[in-house]
């Protein structure tokens, strides 16, 4: 089969491996749809630790070619989508049910070989069956719109809130229709790409904020003078970080979803914190939350097709991060057909 295997910073390579054979407890899956992730990106430019050599690629559909001998709630040709993360259900935080925590936790594309190939396997447990309504390259969208689902579920949102989106890229677009989905009636989003902003607004977004030309605190405050119930942070980016807490109100609530380069920091100042009595929340995986994931998307209460940009063939995956990040990007889709 074909796959693309990153075997240090920045060396992707287009190879032959061996179709993997499942083993008792795993499904084989025909790789239909593979969604590239900002962790795809860190991995390639070094800011984010991984297992080299690995296969690439964790946001994946597909349709189900073998399963292994214990394997009882999937069969041959059932369509799919998979949690790629591995985790080992015996460590204490597993068996507090924080198993998104887990210590010996093992993710597809990072730790173990991932979905940017034709065929990858995964436990019959992290498998999920896909409703016919819902296309490959919808269900390509559960991983990140679990992970997206999930750190709303962390913040204090309420009905009627304000809330304030910092970045409009595939996840800041997830996230904020998540918060309409869990009631908030402002949804602020600052975007320095004009198609971004465009598409937060497609996506439910009331109102945009060019941080290029414009004051975030000023704008912001235009809408709601007291700040934001809630800020996201989407960019991972230190520099927003800082600057979030002050978009807050007091008593607000912050969260950090986006993923910080693992070498840099955020200066923050304490006593506002505390005066403020902000809350900052840090958001990491997704916890028991691909099913909810598929449900709104079959749904139709959350909107992903306006989020493909770009397709690539797999045969053609080095040129993903030559268009990474442009000013016509939002997510970027592998298809292996």
């Amino acid at each position: 089969m074909k796959a693309a295997v990153i075997y240090q910073v920045g060396d992707i390579k287009i190879v032959d491996r061996e179709i993997p054979a499942p083993a008792p407890d795993e499904v084989l899956i025909r790789v239909k749809a593979c969604g590239v992730c900002g962790t795809d990106h860190s991995l390639f430019v070094g800011a984010y630790p991984a297992n080299y050599p690995v296969i690439i690629g964790h946001e994946f559909s597909g349709v189900v070619e073998a399963v292994g001998n214990a394997v009882t709630t999937i069969q041959v040709g059932d369509r799919v989508t998979a949690d790629p993360n591995r985790v080992c259900h015996k460590c204490d935080f597993c068996r507090m049910g924080s198993e998104h925590l887990c210590e010996n936790a093992r993710s597809m594309g990072v730790h173990i070989d991932g979905a940017d190939a034709e065929y990858c396997v995964m436990t019959e447990s992290n498998v999920y069956k896909l409703p016919d309504t819902v296309s490959f390259e919808q269900a390509a969208f559960c991983e990140p719109l679990a992970c997206a689902n999930h750190g709303i579920e962390l913040l204090d949102l309420r009905l009627g809130d304000t809330v304030l989106v910092l970045g409009a890229g595939a996840m800041g677009n997830l996230l904020l229709q998540c918060c309409k989905n869990f009631g908030a009636t402002t949804i602020v989003v600052s975007e320095p790409i004009d198609m971004r902003r465009e598409k937060a607004l497609e996506n439910g977004a009331t109102h945009v904020i060019n941080p290029t030309v414009q004051d975030v605190d000023q704008e912001l405050r235009k809408i709601r003078r007291i700040g934001a119930d809630v800020v996201i942070e989407a960019a991972g980016s230190p520099k927003l970080q800082e600057a979030s807490i002050y978009y807050a109100r007091r008593g607000g609530s912050v969260l950090w979803f986006g993923c910080a380069p693992q070498d840099q920091q955020a200066s923050i100042n304490g006593f506002y914190v505390n005066d403020a009595e902000l809350k900052i929340i840090g958001s990491y995986n997704n916890l028991f939350s691909t099913q909810i994931a598929i449900d709104l998307i079959a749904s139709g209460k959350i909107q992903v097709d306006n989020l493909v940009s770009h397709h690539f063939a797999l045969q053609d995956y080095l040129d993903v991060f030559k268009v990474w990040g442009g000013k016509d990007t939002l997510k970027l889709m592998v298809n292996t057909d």
